[in-house]
């Protein structure tokens, strides 16, 4: 959801490309300060049939090796950090693609916070300042942990080096063949284009049409309403829920969780549409576990009861702007 998460009015004044990608997670802002490493791992090897958070804890370990190659305490921090001192130093993503498991992730070398809290939507511009301090607290970089920023070639030398002895493997230095360049051009296009970028929303795009930030319940007409709401547990699930006569008319999951298969969400959706929104919650509760049960095969930060619990906050979200159902 875009405009839910992005300021797309100034990224697009900067010329800052907004990319959807195909992994789980948040939001993030990507810079020349970052040092991308990505690791994929074919369906038959034993890494790849772990569940996710076994999979990020046993792929991370190289990463958590780099850092205290430089004296420094990091750790591994359940699903997908690597921090300092509480502290986040590289955030990961993971998905299964086509036939294997991919893994995405970040040395972050230094971090402009006042730039990211730009990019990001915030319900009042006079969020921002906070945004951009609450940044600087819970993110960290070499630079900061360090006093100097580390070269490239010295950072990918040692990644390089903890990735070979943590995972027992011997790294070939490659480069992009022409059919591989082709390949990546059209892939790049495609998720460039406004029905990757949008995907779940297409269609329901009039869900956004009268969003404005920080206004959580838009009125269409009496019975009629669309709520916008955040649930955080381990990781934040956010709906948008069009409701009619107290009836679920339309819903988009999203949020920063680890779902697989990735397109399994669109289902669930489509299945608990048209239930009232009190069966879903009460007798009918059995059902998001049984649809969730079907159509998901691993997922991390995400749960049936996850979902409830979200759906609940839909209820006490409208109760406070005097909505009741």
């Amino acid at each position: 959801m875009v405009e839910l998460e992005v300021d797309v009015e100034y990224c697009t004044s900067r010329n800052i490309p907004i990319i959807r990608r195909q992994v789980g997670g948040g939001t993030v802002y990507l810079d020349e300060w970052q040092q991308f490493y990505h690791i994929i791992i074919r369906d038959e090897d034993p890494l790849a049939k772990l569940n996710i958070e076994d999979f990020f804890r046993e792929l991370l370990k190289p990463v958590v090796k780099f850092y205290r190659s430089y004296g420094l305490p990091a750790t591994y921090k359940p699903v997908n950090d690597v921090v300092i001192n509480g502290r986040k130093a590289s955030g990961n993503g993971a998905a299964k693609l086509h036939n294997s498991m991919v893994l995405i992730g970040n040395v972050i070398m230094d971090f402009n916070a006042e730039e990211a809290s730009k990019v990001l939507r915030v319900p009042d511009v006079k969020l921002r300042d906070k945004l951009a301090r609450s940044m600087k607290e819970w993110v960290t970089s070499l630079k900061n942990e360090l006093g100097y920023i580390p070269s490239r070639e010295e950072v990918v030398k040692k990644l390089k080096e903890t990735f070979e002895s943590e995972l027992n493997v011997d790294l070939v230095e490659s480069y992009l063949t022409p059919e591989e360049l082709s390949e990546l051009n059209t892939v790049k296009q495609y998720m460039s284009s406004r029905e990757w970028l949008y995907g779940d929303l297409l269609g329901k795009e009039y869900l956004m049409m009268r969003y404005v930030p920080g206004q959580r319940v838009v009125k269409i007409r009496e019975g009629h309403y669309i709520a916008y709401v955040d649930y955080r547990s381990s990781k934040t699930i956010r709906l948008i829920v069009e409701l009619e006569g107290g009836r679920l008319r339309n819903i988009v999951i999203s949020g920063d969780f680890f779902i697989q298969p990735t397109n399994s969400l669109p289902i669930i959706e489509k299945e608990i549409i048209g239930y009232e929104l009190k069966e879903l919650l009460s007798s009918k509760r059995s059902l998001i576990s049984e649809v969730f049960g079907r159509y998901v095969f691993k997922s991390s930060g995400i749960s049936p009861e996850d979902i409830v619990n979200a759906l609940n906050k839909v209820v006490e979200t409208l109760n406070t702007y005097g909505v009741y159902i």
